[in-house]
């Protein structure tokens, strides 16, 4: 039995792997480590069957083709800082993704509720109250 089918999830690890690809790329080495990343074996044909993922690799290719993702032009200290970069954000997309779904839950439940009591749409619409700037003397 193949690979299940790629979803979501399955379409960003593949974009992100080849957004921050370093080397030279080939198919061999790119399905082998999105292999590890995803789990599961696919095929440059099945890669190909998705337009971001197209798109991400011809990019990423068209980079490497112009040397600009050639890592022979970094030093490995250069190299660990970018890579600690990449970490801290990752660390903070996470991060803001968590925030965000908190907030979009909370949205959820206040418009719920807000319904619920009997206040119409347009009174949630409403436009904050302007309060003039007290001056400074």
């Amino acid at each position: 039995m193949g690979a299940p089918k790629l979803h979501d999830t399955g379409i960003d690890k593949a974009v992100r792997l080849l957004d921050g690809w370093t080397g030279k790329l080939t198919w061999d080495r790119y399905l082998a480590v999105l292999e590890v990343e995803v789990g599961h074996k696919y095929t440059k044909a099945a890669m190909l069957r998705h337009p971001r993922i197209k798109s991400a690799w011809d990019h990423a290719k068209g980079l490497a083709s112009d040397g600009g993702g050639a890592p022979g032009s970094r030093n490995a200290v250069e190299t660990e800082k970018a890579l600690e970069r990449v970490r801290l954000l990752e660390g903070r997309v996470e991060r803001l993704n968590r925030e965000n779904q908190v907030l979009l839950e909370q949205f959820v439940r206040w418009s719920h509720n807000a319904l619920r009591k009997g206040v119409t749409l347009e009174e949630l619409e409403a436009p904050l109250p302007y309060a003039k700037p007290k001056e400074i003397r």
